[in-house]
């Protein structure tokens, strides 16, 4: 092996170990806590902080917006009497994600496909350690009660009901 090619695989691995220590941080929420830019509000894909701050039938849309700010996308029932919509939030288009996303525009194409290859690998790897924990049965709580879709449904301007998947 060429030092060149060992210096530029010793690169790509700390880079991946770097994207999936950040990663893992931002999406338990335990790099800063509450006040964390990165995570984006990973609360909201928490099955039992959403039984305690979401009340089907009491929670309003303004109350929803202060508690995890604008959400994905938003859809509106035109042809419903009740004035229906629903609210889409995905952990994939926040927090770590999205200023990755956002660091592709100003950077390199060399860099970029580094930053998409070391991406994928951190992907990879977390799949590995999902299958193994899956085989293992060692299923930490915390993957059986968060999603990485928050989808609410209003009818006039109220939660009526929501989904984690």
């Amino acid at each position: 092996m060429s030092p060149k090619y060992g210096k530029a695989l010793r690169n790509g691995i700390a880079l991946c170990l770097l994207a999936g220590l950040l990663n893992g941080c931002a999406n338990s929420g335990d790099l800063m806590g509450s006040l964390n830019p990165i995570n984006g509000g990973a609360n909201k894909y928490d099955i039992a902080y959403l039984k305690k701050t979401i009340i089907p039938g009491k929670t309003t849309k303004t109350e929803v917006s202060q508690l995890f700010g604008a959400p994905t996308s938003e859809r509106l029932d035109s042809t419903s009497s009740s004035n229906e919509s629903n609210w889409e939030y995905r952990k994939s288009e926040e927090g770590f994600d999205k200023y990755l996303t956002m660091a592709h525009k100003y950077v390199s194409t060399e860099t970029s496909l580094k930053m998409y290859d070391a991406s994928s690998q951190v992907s990879k790897t977390q799949d590995v350690a999902k299958d193994v924990s899956s085989v293992t049965g060692t299923k930490t709580a915390q993957n059986k009660t968060q999603g990485d879709v928050l989808l609410i449904y209003f009818v006039d301007d109220v939660v009526k009901y929501y989904r984690v998947y």
